[in-house]
């Protein structure tokens, strides 16, 4: 019966091989990020807690940092409250594990009208790959 299969054998061989080369890889999971923290600056000032006081229009950036596990490169959007999104997805490399990497989006919003004098809005990122992940910042807005 051996003669007629030697095939088999080989085949088993090769596959055995295989699966051991590939331990590592899958021990070490698929490249994926996280969020490990959030900001907003309002004018270049930090915003505390998320919160702005003073005139308005005021330029808002927010920022998050994103940590790969291995390095990768980060596919991502953002969306807002006011119904605005980004026209496109935007590209990052995350060339070291386990190091933040910044991204951020830029609003310039508020006026000096009664709409503006207690706004609470939001901006979500939204990252497409390597994994789906969505971090949605939360503010405050007290335009005077």
């Amino acid at each position: 019966m051996e003669g007629k299969h030697p095939m088999r054998k080989s085949a088993s061989a090769v596959i055995i091989c295989l699966c051991l080369s590939a331990a590592p890889l899958l021990a070490q999971g698929y490249p994926s990020v996280r969020v490990g923290g959030s900001s907003l600056r309002a004018n270049g000032q930090i915003a505390q807690g998320y919160q702005y006081t003073g005139s308005c229009p005021v330029d808002l950036k927010f920022g998050w940092g994103v940590i790969p596990n291995a390095p990768t490169s980060v596919t991502y959007r953002f969306s807002r409250s006011d119904g605005g999104h980004s026209a496109r997805s935007f590209m990052a490399d995350l060339p070291q594990p386990n190091r933040s990497t910044p991204l951020y989006d830029d609003w310039r919003l508020g006026a000096n009208t009664p709409q503006f004098a207690d706004f609470h809005g939001w901006v979500n990122l939204i990252i497409e790959g390597p994994n789906h992940l969505e971090n949605k910042i939360n503010f405050t807005l007290h335009c005077q």
